[in-house]
């Protein structure tokens, strides 16, 4: 892969280990599971994200970007970890939230914290982020700034490098396997796709989408994987992939079985899943296991942000 021509930022500490759980949450779908463990990639509160900001921030660099404005909801990790990132580099941040303001969100308070100016939209479409972002960027051009948009979750080619990487990397780890992620934006499985294709393994990929119908996201996915296999001149085909559906009641938290689930994996062994993304894939994979050949491994995700979240908001009277 052509990753040395591609500027990049170093912050995580890689490769993150793979850990063999014998008993995830006390559930015959989570017993004897191997855990790629994400939430360790060491930058910060850490999370996957870790792997897609190190590139993303390096092209912002390389382009002499004075700003950067990145589309991200109130409970964004990425757009947090992206806000300490740059700050550290010396760019600005403007950070484009749907909604209304309201309180509570820890990432968007460690966004602020670290200097990010933050605008929400007024609206519930989670697309309005994307919408306004390009707005600004075209209003700061027009004053002579050099903004550099990142769309949700960084899902971009270049983002996608991160995680193109992390498919080299596991390979190195584990032979064999069925891999089971969540997907959001979508660019993780797909750079996660275009490094398999580099390696020619035998590892399957399902990806559990949490927020969009799994029609539009495995059209984003197969393209962004294939653009991304492009950029790192990846030729080989990806392996096989499929996305299913997570979604439960919709994006963010509020699902009780998943909520339950959650409370199982960290009572029986301290396995940390947020709301939004792990607790619901996981519950996929619970119902599902039967049906994926080979030995199983979980991608953890990280969110420990979004679970403090959902227990303090579960804790106010």
């Amino acid at each position: 892969m052509a990753l040395v021509n591609l500027p990049r930022v170093p912050l995580g500490i890689f490769p993150t280990p793979v850990h063999p759980v014998a008993d995830l949450a006390g559930t015959p779908g989570l017993r004897d599971v191997l855990v790629k463990r994400d939430d360790l990639t060491g930058f910060s509160w850490g999370g996957n994200k870790v792997r897609t900001l190190e590139y993303v921030l390096g092209d912002a660099l390389a382009v002499r970007a004075d700003t950067i404005v990145v589309a991200g909801g109130p409970t964004s990790n990425f757009a947090a970890l992206l806000a300490v990132a740059a700050a550290g580099q010396g760019i600005a941040v403007v950070q484009v939230c749907y909604g209304n303001e309201r309180g509570g969100a820890a990432a968007l308070a460690l966004s602020k914290r670290a200097g990010a100016c933050v605008e929400f939209t007024g609206s519930a479409d989670r697309s309005s982020m994307d919408e306004r972002a390009a707005e600004l960027a075209s209003a700061m051009r027009a004053d002579g700034r050099r903004p550099y948009v990142v769309p949700r979750g960084g899902a971009t080619p270049v983002g996608a490098c991160g995680f193109a990487v992390a498919g080299v990397e596991l390979v190195s780890q584990v032979t064999e396997a069925t891999v089971v992620i969540p997907v959001g934006s979508g660019g993780s499985i797909a750079g996660l796709l275009a490094g398999l294709a580099a390696t020619g393994s035998g590892i399957d990929v399902v990806g559990v989408s949490v927020s969009r119908p799994v029609e539009e996201i495995e059209t984003q996915v197969a393209t962004r994987a294939t653009e991304c296999a492009r950029l790192l001149g990846i030729t080989g085909t990806l392996p096989r992939w499929r996305v299913v559906d997570g979604r439960g009641p919709g994006y963010g938290g509020g699902w009780p079985e998943a909520d339950a689930l959650a409370g199982a994996l960290l009572e029986h062994s301290g396995f940390v899943a947020d709301p939004v993304y792990n607790a619901k894939a996981l519950l996929w994979l619970n119902g599902h296991r039967d049906e994926l050949p080979g030995p199983v491994l979980y991608w953890s995700t990280g969110g420990a942000l979004a679970a403090a979240d959902e227990l303090t908001t579960e804790a106010k009277p």
